[in-house]
């Protein structure tokens, strides 16, 4: 009889384990960088690691972003070596998609990830055809002190297809974004703006992108009003890294080639930071990315940031060995 009541048990601890889904992905990157800045050299080796586990039953989803990188590795003993980033359940109430935790945002071409914050929430759904998602977070996340919005900071999104064509409003507290993208003559297209509520802050970019002969042919812009500055780090690079930083009223702009030699992957940028009420900053780079036969992908990235005086140029060599599982 005993035997019988473990057999049970264990055959139902089996079922569980089986109804259960548990995914476990990540990366690695190690990079060598060399910076060269007004004729001063400095050189880096620096590593990142990121763990993702994922786990889901039913309609209900967990997930944990672990990351390390080299600052973590170095930390003295009995420090915190590991970074907890993005931790959430998600799980479906009829038709309707739960999310609540932490998580961030992704870049744009105007702007860089919108702060990862504890405590948000999210429901999504679609109904005829229109994406709809409420997004909002705790009320210390976005404001304090005795004015606070005790409603916390609360997005409204609307997404759907007009035409064959891709438009997404949101509407946020101090601002409304407004994209639209598609496809015609051939020639992808992706238009999307910031509407500030205050004033000279509005932003807009503008992404073109075709194939000729062969080759992927793209024009971008970005362009901020006199009191909003281009953060993103997305097409031309981390704008805030620049060696001449993105100041408000500066505007980009710039165009791509890229193609596919010997098993390589080559792109080539050249873009301007068109400096409010200054001399203009040229940048080049070329990006040529070849998969290893180690499952490794190889990639080496040249950039070189031309200012007004040669203090103030910038040329940076950056060599990175990645790899995802």
């Amino acid at each position: 009889m005993k035997k019988q009541i473990i057999a049970a048990a264990v055959a139902a601890t089996l079922t569980s384990v089986a109804f259960a889904d548990i995914s476990i992905t990540g990366a690695m990157k190690a990079n060598y960088k060399q910076t060269e800045t007004g004729g001063v050299n400095d050189n880096n080796v620096t590593t990142e690691a990121d763990l993702v586990v994922t786990g889901k039953t039913g309609d209900t989803e967990v997930r944990f972003e672990i990351n390390s990188d080299s600052a973590d590795s170095a930390a003295t003993a009995g420090a915190d070596n590991l970074d907890i980033e993005d931790q959430w359940m998600a799980t479906k109430i009829g038709d309707a998609r739960i999310q609540v935790g932490t998580w961030n945002g992704s870049d744009s071409i105007l702007s860089a990830d919108s702060a990862r914050g504890t405590g948000k929430w999210m429901v999504d759904q679609t109904i005829s055809g229109v994406a709809l998602k409420i997004e909002g977070s705790n009320p210390e996340e976005s404001t304090s002190g005795a004015t606070a919005n005790h409603n916390g900071n609360v997005t409204v999104q609307a997404a759907g297809t007009v035409m064959g064509q891709n438009v997404t409003v949101k509407v946020e507290n101090a601002q409304n974004q407004y994209k639209l993208s598609g496809e015609y003559a051939g020639v992808n297209y992706a238009y999307h703006t910031v509407a500030a509520d205050a004033a000279n802050s509005d932003k807009t970019s503008i992404q073109l992108s075709t194939t000729v002969a062969g080759i992927g042919v793209e024009y971008v812009s970005a362009e901020a009003d006199s009191s909003a500055t281009i953060t993103g780090d997305s097409w031309f690079g981390d704008a805030l890294g620049f060696k001449t930083a993105m100041t408000a009223g500066d505007d980009l702009q710039g165009f791509g080639l890229s193609t596919s030699i010997a098993g390589n992957k080559v792109t080539g940028k050249i873009f301007t930071n068109e400096v409010a009420g200054s001399t203009d900053i040229d940048f080049q780079k070329l990006i040529v990315t070849r998969p290893l036969a180690g499952g490794t992908t190889l990639e080496v990235v040249y950039t070189d940031e031309d200012a007004a005086g040669s203090s103030n140029d910038k040329t940076t060599v950056d060599v990175e060995l990645a790899v995802k599982f």
